[in-house]
Order: structure tokens, then C-alpha cells, then sequence
């Protein structure tokens, strides 16, 4: 065997890492050195072996021992996929090669594109950009994928497939604007093996098969219903607290809790709020800054459970911590307290859907509707990119002011 195997892709050898040796033992690691258009770096085997019998396996000269030869055996079969990997994969950078090469996918047999490959490497420069929130989609996505097909390719992604999986989801009890979100993970991983050359654009399924636009939810809260809300007395201090926070999010132009944990001191300038959405922060190159008028309730609820004079989280919930990843964790611990001690007082008050924080914004949007408000300025109250963003995302008017309108349409005085 050669000491390097070289394609137009890479080149990859196998050596023994004397910086690493194993512990109570005279045997050193067997690692793979990968040059990859330049970039260098190393892979770890599962194999050891001490000097005499690895000089043995990898030079094969002269009299060679069962043992040398089992090590050589060995050997091979990961440089025989690491050189697989750079014949299908001739793009690959070392995040990819690596997820490739760990995977127990069997790259020749297939003589296909793994999915989970693609997904993962997505997944991977989201954790490089700390983005929290797309990771969970799309980690989910993947896991959702899996299930409808344990064997999950690229070039199995037809219209056909497409249909039958949308089909299986739905048949599951999923909602249409959940089955959305799959597809358009499924659709981003595809344009990227497209630009990334795994593909062909003739081969492109979405051009003949539409996700479409998510339905929302029309569980919503009329300023009636938030009134009783508002005049409801709990008197358990879990319920007060996520009744503070709804009342709250409601007043922040439908803030989601989220951004409201995320506000700090320096975004408070008077008696006004200026702040950019967590979720475009990171995606957009011009970010939307949001402006919100601070009610004197608001003020007072923010007072109660955080500080408003601090550089820092006006909200101790974040306070500490390092990266989104960690503050996601913590939003969704807050989140499910919250949401589980709202919902017994929307039984209590009558609503007829489930209470939960998601309905603030929703009902905010809602509110600004009823009174008149053009769509442009709760799009930007909201943070939307477009307004067409906010026509669909607004919700149906009341029924009674539906009535009242029918009733006047004979009436011409």
C-alpha cells in the first residue's frame, strides 16, 4: 500500500501518532493525515499498533507477519472510503468529509448522495453561527425524514416522494403549515447539493411540486377576551407571573418571549423600545429595527421580574449565559413553565382555545386590525419583511362585527 493516496479531490495516509500514546501500553494511535485543496487535518481510527508491526503493514516489504497483515487489512478499508468519499464527494470540505467518513453509510453500494450527510453539514455551520433556533428544524427535519425512509438520498427526492411523504405526515395527524416546515428544509438542502454540484438543476423536483404558503393558526384572543383576561385575578404567584408575561408580550407589539427575554437596558430609550428581532439578527444583512412605545404596565412588569437600569439582561433568565444554543435552552424551560400555568386560567375565563404565550402576538395583530390600523404599520410593529407577511399572518375579524357589517348593507340612509 502506498504511504499516500492521492485523487483530484484530496489525499489521504495513515501514520502513528506518537503525541498520543495509549495509556499503560508500548501501542500508539493509528490516525488518517487528509489534505483536502490544501487544508490539513487529522482523523481518528479505530486501531492501534506499535511501531515494528505498522512499518510492516504499511511498507509490505520482506517477510510480513498474520498480525502486520490483519493491521494492513485494516487500514485499507478506511483509506478505501476515504478515497470513495473524494471520488463522490469531489466538493466536500473537512466538516463534510468527516461526517462522511464516520457515517456507517456504504458510499459504493449506494452509489448515492446521503441526505443525512448534506443535512448534517448544514447543521453543523448553524452551531458554528450559533443559531439555535434553525438547528432545531432542521435537526428535526432530519429526524422526521428518517422515519417516513430509513435510506434517505438525495437523488430519491422526486415529486413522487415528495407527495408520498407529505401524504404519510399528514396521515399522522400533522397539520399542513407543519408538514411546510419540512419541505422547506428538505428544499434549502437540495438548492444547496445543486450549487454544490451533487445534482443536477434538471433534476430539481420543486419546480413541479409546490409546498405552499402556511395556513395560521386561527386561535386568537379579541380585545373582549383579552379584557377578561386582563380583569382575571389569579391568585396562585405561577399564574400571576405568566399572566404578567402574556399582558406583557401583548403590549410589546406581540413581542415573542424570546425577544423579550433578550431585551437589555440599552435598548430603552425614554419611554420607548428599540430592538431587532432575534430571529433576523443573525440572517438578514439589514437588519429591521422595531419601535416600541413602553406602557406604563409594561414598565411596571419589567420592573417587577427584571431591572431596567442595567448595561445587561433587563431579564435575570439569560443573564450568564454564552451562546444561543444555551439561551434557547433556557427560553424553551421558561416557555413550557409559562405556557403550563397560563393555560388552567383561559379554562377558568371561558376561552374556547388552549391559552398559550404564542397568542399575545396573534392578538395584538388582531387588535390593530379591528381599530383600523393599515397593514404597513403592523408590519412593522411585528418586524415583518414584507407586508405581504402580515396580510396572510393577520387574523379573521370577530363574528359579531362581520354581523353588523351584513346588516347594514340593505340599509341605505
Amino acid at each position: 500500500m502506498k504511504k499516500a493516496e492521492n485523487s483530484k479531490a484530496g489525499s489521504v495516509y495513515p501514520f502513528l501518532d506518537a503525541r498520543t500514546p495509549m495509556k499503560n501500553s508500548n501501542m500508539l494511535p493509528v490516525k488518517l493525515s487528509v489534505n483536502i485543496k490544501g487544508e490539513v487535518f487529522r482523523v481518528g481510527l479505530k486501531l492501534s499498533a506499535i511501531p515494528e508491526i505498522f512499518d510492516k503493514a504499511i511498507s509490505s516489504k520482506g517477510s510480513i507477519t498474520n498480525e502486520a497483515k490483519k493491521l494492513k487489512a485494516e487500514i485499507d478499508i478506511y483509506v478505501n472510503k476515504a478515497k470513495e468519499i473524494f471520488e463522490q464527494y469531489p466538493t466536500a470540505n473537512q466538516k463534510m468529509f468527516i461526517n462522511l467518513f464516520k457515517s456507517g453509510s456504504e458510499l459504493k453500494v449506494s452509489g448515492k448522495t446521503d441526505m443525512a450527510v448534506l443535512f448534517q453539514s448544514k447543521i453543523n455551520e448553524l452551531i458554528a453561527e450559533d443559531r439555535a433556533g434553525s438547528i432545531s428544524f432542521y435537526e428535526s427535519a432530519l429526524a422526521t425524514f428518517q422515519k417516513f425512509r430509513k435510506t434517505f438520498y438525495l437523488e430519491d427526492v422526486t415529486v413522487e416522494w415528495l407527495k408520498a411523504f407529505r401524504a404519510w405526515y399528514m396521515n399522522k395527524g400533522n397539520s399542513n403549515a407543519t408538514v411546510q416546515i419540512q419541505m422547506r428544509c428538505v428544499r434549502h438542502i437540495y438548492n444547496r447539493a445543486i450549487k454544490d454540484g451533487y445534482i443536477s438543476q434538471g433534476m430539481y423536483p420543486f419546480k413541479d411540486f409546490t409546498i405552499g404558503t402556511a395556513s395560521k393558526s386561527k386561535n386568537v384572543l379579541y380585545p373582549q377576551q383579552v379584557e377578561m383576561l386582563w380583569n382575571y385575578k389569579p391568585l396562585i404567584s405561577e399564574q400571576i407571573r405568566s399572566k404578567d408575561f402574556f399582558i406583557l408580550l401583548y403590549l410589546l407589539n406581540g413581542m415573542n418571549i424570546k425577544d423579550a427575554l433578550s431585551l437589555r437596558g440599552t435598548h430603552i430609550k425614554g419611554d420607548m423600545i428599540s430592538f431587532v428581532r432575534a430571529k433576523t439578527s443573525k440572517t438578514n444583512s439589514e437588519t429591521k429595527e422595531i419601535i416600541v412605545y413602553l406602557h406604563p404596565e409594561a414598565k411596571r412588569i419589567m420592573e417587577k421580574y427584571g431591572s431596567l437600569n442595567t448595561n445587561d439582561y433587563i431579564f435575570p433568565y439569560f443573564r450568564g449565559t454564552k451562546s444561543d444554543i444555551e439561551r434557547k435552552r433556557v427560553k424553551d424551560l421558561i416557555s413550557h413553565n409559562l405556557n403550563r400555568t397560563i393555560r388552567p386560567i383561559g379554562v377558568a375565563i371561558g376561552l374556547p382555545m388552549r391559552l398559550t404565550l404564542n397568542l399575545a402576538r396573534h392578538s395584538y395583530a388582531t387588535r390593530l386590525k379591528i381599530d383600523g390600523v393599515s397593514t404597513a404599520f403592523i408590519s412593522d410593529a411585528l418586524g415583518h419583511s414584507t407586508g405581504a407577511i402580515t396580510a396572510h399572518y393577520l387574523k379573521t375579524l370577530p363574528d359579531d362585527q362581520y354581523r353588523r357589517i351584513g346588516e347594514t348593507l340593505l340599509n341605505f340612509e
